[in-house]
């Protein structure tokens, strides 16, 4: 149960955020915990406070995206700092999931509460991290499972943090696991959904590969459809991978990539050597690898905009 609003309001004076969810002390740690997010990209934050309103520790969440094909984003965070010892599960779900089951894996299961905004926010005790996190619809049902692998470990011990990411929910560059199948029909019957394909590409390219790759952090969530086009015997290639959207782990600019336009939607350039471009449009995400052409920054471009919005449709 989260506290009073009036600690809760206390918390976001000392803070100077708002306050999304408070955790109350337990026998094992005696400082509140204050849950919130940040803005765009969101991630969710912590703030352990003592009785004598000391912050004795922050913990900031990789920034995620949940969707009903990827239900949870989730981090175990622990913190060991000037008398505090704690592990919490936080992170964010998506509509319609209202608790977050975590299979342990010396223990039965163990529930953790859903607050407002979909926030995931609750105890669980020291040991290894759960084995999956279960999306329980409020019939008690699992509609979505997050795998280990998926899950971040972050931990805060005398000042220095910690941590394994994730496994990316994003857009790998190239070919990930799966398997190669005979034709793209093969493939879309597979996958569940009809791919989009780009009406242009550079001359003499041709279709030589299509895949289907299953998601290991996700095995629920629809598998990303592969395909990629070669021209003859050369080093030069087009692969296309796209998924059911949004990414849970979205591209951002940074040093290395650049915002582009994209038929009026924003993507991802990364480019060295090859170009690398990932953006999301409708129900969809996109990664596109190009190398070998003349102008791979270029013929990127170009490719992505020529892929429809919809089967049959132009943008």
């Amino acid at each position: 149960m989260a506290d009073a609003p009036a600690d809760r309001e206390a918390l976001e004076v000392l803070l100077g955020h708002p306050v999304d969810v408070v955790l109350p002390p337990t026998p094992d740690c005696d400082a509140r915990v204050a849950v919130s997010r940040t803005d765009a990209p969101v991630r969710v934050r912590a703030a352990w406070v003592s009785d004598a309103g000391d912050v004795v520790a922050r913990l900031g969440c990789p920034p995620g995206v949940p969707s009903p094909v990827r239900p949870i984003i989730a981090t175990v965070c622990e913190v060991s700092a000037d008398g505090v010892s704690d592990r919490l599960l936080l992170g964010r779900a998506t509509s319609g999931v209202a608790a977050v089951r975590a299979a342990m894996p010396d223990s039965d299961g163990i529930a953790v509460p859903v607050h407002g905004e979909g926030i995931v926010a609750g105890r669980i005790p020291a040991g290894p991290v759960p084995i999956a996190l279960d999306a329980i619809a409020p019939d008690g049902e699992s509609i979505g499972r997050l795998m280990h692998s998926g899950i971040t470990e972050m931990a805060l011990v005398a000042g220095r943090i910690e941590g394994r990411l994730g496994a990316t929910h994003g857009m790998a560059a190239g070919f990930g696991a799966g398997d190669t199948v005979e034709s793209l029909e093969v493939a879309q019957l597979e996958a569940g959904y009809t791919a989009l394909l780009p009406a242009w590409l550079p001359d003499g390219f041709e279709m030589t590969t299509v895949r289907v790759e299953p998601e290991a952090a996700y095995p629920f969530a629809p598998p990303s459809i592969a395909v990629a086009w070669a021209p003859g015997e050369t080093d030069a290639r087009v692969l296309l991978r796209q998924c059911p959207g949004p990414l849970a782990s979205p591209e951002s600019p940074d040093e290395r990539g650049v915002e582009v336009d994209i038929a009026g939607v924003p993507g991802v350039m990364r480019a060295r050597g090859m170009a690398f471009l990932v953006w999301e449009r409708g129900d969809r995400a996109f990664g596109l690898q190009v190398r070998g052409t003349g102008d791979p920054k270029a013929d990127a471009l170009a490719i992505a905009e020529s892929i429809p919005a919809s089967p049959g449709r132009m943008p």
